[in-house]
């Protein structure tokens, strides 16, 4: 979702549009750290777009910044999801090889530190996973 081929926010705006009809207020967005590590300023610009477009609709958003779940992460074209089967392509953020190399974390670090130095304060958020 969040690499700049793959940012569709004309599809964003209308799925959120959907959950605030149905009454939502909030949704949980899951963030990774390899699109900030590729492009950090094209990631929080596409969080700032999707930040507004969720905004317009009155829903604020939970961001979460690791999820180790499912499947070890890569940069680029991701597989085709398997209809009908929940996370069929769920990358992992930052991946189990990243958490046990301690040689890795002042990345992980630097990404924490960068996204909420950038959206901490934003009235939008209204809460973090970390």
């Amino acid at each position: 979702m969040w690499q700049p081929e793959t940012f569709d926010p004309e599809t964003i705006a209308r799925e959120l549009q959907w959950a605030a009809k149905i009454g939502m207020n909030s949704v949980r967005v899951f963030l990774h750290d390899l699109v900030w590590q590729v492009d950090a300023e094209g990631f929080k610009s596409r969080i700032e777009t999707f930040l507004q477009l969720a905004d317009a609709v009155g829903i604020r958003t939970l961001f979460v910044l690791f999820d180790d779940c499912w499947f070890p992460p890569r940069v680029g074209q991701q597989l085709e999801p398997v209809p009908g089967v929940h996370n069929s392509r769920w990358a992992q953020s930052p991946g189990h090889a990243v958490v046990r190399d301690p040689a890795q974390w002042p990345r992980l670090e630097r990404y924490v530190c960068d996204i909420i130095g950038a959206f901490g304060g934003d009235k939008r958020v209204y809460v973090w996973d970390l």
